[in-house]
C-alpha cells in the first residue's frame, strides 16, 4: 500500500511539474502576442490553472527615451492641421491632431504598439476621437489592440471581416469587447468631422475579399482649400472603382507598391505631394521604380519614412509646410 502512495505522489508531482512547464510556455506565447489572453487562460483553466493572466494588466510599457525624443523633436501646432506619417518601418501609421481632436490611422505592426503609444502620450493626447483600421494586415492592425488598451476611444472603425483567425486580431476584438467598444462597419460615403475639417471613406469592401487589401479602407480629408487621401493598401482594382478628385497630399498605397499607384489612378488625383510609409532595406524592394517614376512624371514631391523619417504636414487649409522628423516608431 505504502509503495502505491508513493508511486501516486510521484506521479502527481511530475503532472503539477509538467502543467507549470505548459503555464510557462503559455505565457510566452502570450508575451509575444502569439497566442491571446482568452486562449491561454481557457487552456490553463483545464489545468487547473484560472486566469493566469489578468485582463485589467495590459498597459505597455513606458519608453523614457522616446518620450523625451518625442516631446523635444515634435511640435504640435493646435490652429493647424497636423498629420504625422510615422515611422513605423515596413508597415502603416498615421496620426492627425486638429485643435483638441485626434484620428489615428492604422497602428504599424505588433511590435511598433507599445512605441506608437508611448508617442502620443508623449504629446499629451489621452483620447482618439477617431481611430480607423484601414484593414485586417499585421502591418496595420498589429499595434492596435495597445492602441484600445491604452486610450478612450470615441468611434472605431474597420472593414467587416470573418474569417481572420490571427493572434492580433482576436486580441483586438478581445480589447474592443473588454472597452465595451463598437465597431463602426465603415461603407463608401460614411462622413464625419472634426470642428471645420470633414473626412469622408472612399473605399473599403466589406465582403471578405480573398486580397484583404482590397478591403483597405479609404479616407479623404478636407481641410479649407487642401485635400489628403489616404490609401491603407488599396489596390488598382479599388482605385477603378470609382472617379476621384484632384487632392493635395496623398498617402501612397501598399508601400509604393506596383499592384497600387496606376497611371490613371495618379493623373486623375494629380497630388503635389506624396509619402509613401516604407522599411528600409525591405525584402520586398518597395517602393518600386515604376511607382517613383509614376510620381516624378507629374511633377509630385516624394517622401518616404525609410529616408526621411516620421513626417509631419502642417497646414493652414491653404498650403502645406512639410517637416522631417527624426523619430522612429518601428519597434523591429
Amino acid at each position: 500500500m505504502r509503495k502505491r502512495k508513493k508511486w501516486r505522489s510521484k506521479k502527481n508531482i511530475k503532472k503539477i511539474i509538467i502543467s507549470v512547464i505548459i503555464i510557462i510556455f503559455l505565457l510566452l506565447l502570450a508575451k509575444f502576442n502569439i497566442l491571446n489572453t482568452n486562449t491561454v487562460n481557457t487552456i490553463s483553466s483545464t489545468l487547473g490553472f484560472e486566469n493566469i493572466i489578468n485582463f485589467e494588466e495590459k498597459s505597455v510599457k513606458e519608453n523614457t527615451e522616446l518620450i523625451e525624443n518625442v516631446s523635444k523633436s515634435i511640435k504640435i501646432e493646435p490652429n493647424k492641421l497636423n498629420i504625422l506619417y510615422l515611422d513605423v518601418g515596413q508597415a502603416d501609421s498615421e496620426l492627425i491632431i486638429y485643435k483638441d481632436k485626434t484620428i489615428l490611422i492604422d497602428a504599424g505592426n505588433r511590435s511598433d504598439g507599445e512605441l506608437i503609444v508611448n508617442g502620443i502620450k508623449a504629446l499629451g493626447i489621452s483620447k482618439l476621437d477617431y481611430v480607423i483600421g484601414t484593414h485586417i494586415h499585421e502591418d496595420h492592425l498589429g499595434g492596435m489592440s495597445d492602441i484600445v488598451n491604452s486610450f478612450e476611444i470615441g468611434e472605431y472603425y474597420m472593414p467587416y471581416n470573418t474569417t481572420t483567425t490571427a493572434s492580433y486580431y482576436e486580441n483586438l476584438l478581445e480589447s474592443l469587447s473588454d472597452k465595451q467598444e463598437n465597431i463602426n462597419k465603415a461603407s463608401i460615403g460614411d462622413r464625419f468631422s472634426i470642428d471645420d475639417i470633414t473626412c469622408e471613406i472612399m473605399c473599403v469592401d466589406n465582403n471578405d475579399p480573398d486580397d484583404a487589401n482590397e478591403a483597405s479602407i479609404v479616407l479623404q480629408i478636407n481641410y479649407g482649400a487642401q485635400k489628403y487621401l489616404f490609401m491603407g493598401d488599396a489596390v488598382e482594382k479599388n482605385e477603378e472603382e470609382r472617379n476621384w478628385e484632384d487632392i493635395d497630399v496623398l498617402k501612397v498605397g501598399h508601400h509604393g507598391s506596383d499592384t497600387s499607384s496606376s497611371k490613371k489612378f495618379l493623373n486623375q488625383i494629380l497630388p503635389e505631394i506624396a509619402i509613401i510609409p516604407v522599411g528600409e532595406n525591405n525584402s520586398y524592394n518597395l517602393p518600386k521604380e515604376t511607382i517613383i517614376n509614376r510620381f516624378e512624371n507629374i511633377g509630385t514631391k516624394i517622401y518616404r519614412t525609410d529616408q526621411d523619417g516620421t513626417i509631419q504636414i502642417l497646414s493652414d487649409g491653404n498650403s502645406n509646410e512639410v517637416i522631417k522628423i527624426d523619430v522612429s516608431f518601428d519597434g523591429n
